[in-house]
């Protein structure tokens, strides 16, 4: 169950949690419901974008949030997430957050660094 009770509060605990690797505090984050949407993937169902979230962040050595903004039922978190194979990648997360949970999160990252070095690996 996620502790935070702002939007804010929910979405920098969830990039913190994906940062550091703690799933735990990653799922209390996500409604059951929850849409969630990339560059390179639209998932749907907390065991999905856990899933993938999870397998993801074997790759992740850390974030810095950048920026954290929101409202009653909203937030931005703009963070810089260090990746072993793919360098420090920018990113965004705009999240809908409702009793604690997050209903959607839609981020936006530039790919290029993933598709360069998934270029290199299919030579």
């Amino acid at each position: 169950m996620a502790t935070s009770t702002t939007p804010v509060e929910v979405a920098v605990s969830f990039v913190e949690a994906f940062g550091s690797g703690d799933m735990d505090i990653l799922a209390s984050c996500l409604a059951d419901d929850i849409v969630f949407e990339s560059p390179r993937v639209r998932l749907v169902g907390s065991q999905a974008v856990l899933a993938a979230m999870s397998e993801f962040a074997q790759f992740v050595q850390g974030v810095d949030i950048v920026a954290a903004l929101g409202d009653q039922e909203k937030a931005v978190v703009v963070y810089d997430m260090k990746t072993a194979p793919f360098g420090t990648i920018r990113a965004v997360d705009y999240l809908v957050v409702r009793d604690g949970k997050i209903l959607s999160d839609t981020l936006v990252f530039d790919t290029y660094e993933l598709r360069k070095t998934e270029l290199a690996g299919s030579e």
